[in-house]
């Protein structure tokens, strides 16, 4: 009898270590996912908008970005191709510190489209992609209107397309 119970609370104990890492799993990822929904609330209340030669750069937050870095540009067409978009002069364009609640542009010189100069192609929309500094520190990427992504290596470097 005595072998039967040892078995069964060696079962009994196996299972419930079992169930309680389980747990502790679950409630680990759970914990993950809000740190990082709560580390992009403020990134995803920064707004950018092409227009013509500007990029304009609005924060909808109660908190300043510390760092705003223009990185590139393409044009997205109606049958959704995508024409990168070269500025000239290779200057670095940023913004720094963008203010609680404030607005601010970005300056586009020269724009250079599949070898000449002008306008953006004919019914395309222009997507800015800038990287950006939030005010706990963390830097985010993000193009147009997609969701910010986080960069764990720091601002990066302006681009030119191929």
């Amino acid at each position: 009898m005595t072998d039967a119970w040892t078995i069964g609370s060696t079962v009994a104990t196996a299972a419930a270590t079992l169930v309680a890492l389980g747990v502790a799993v679950r409630d680990g990822r759970a914990r993950a996912a809000e740190r990082a929904d709560r580390d992009a609330a403020q990134a995803r209340l920064l707004i950018t908008r092409a227009r013509g030669g500007t990029v304009y750069v609005d924060n909808y937050s109660d908190q300043p970005f510390l760092e705003v870095w223009w990185i590139t540009a393409d044009a997205v067409g109606p049958a959704s191709e995508v024409t990168p978009v070269r500025y000239a002069g290779q200057e670095r364009r940023y913004i720094r510190p963008l203010p609680a609640k404030g607005s601010s542009t970005i300056g586009l010189s020269e724009q250079v489209w599949d070898g000449h100069s002008g306008p953006s192609p004919r019914n395309s929309t222009v997507r800015a992609t800038i990287h950006y500094l939030d005010a706990a520190g963390l830097w985010w990427s993000r193009t147009g209107g997609e969701q910010p992504v986080r960069l764990l290596n720091g601002r990066g470097e302006p681009l030119d397309p191929p």
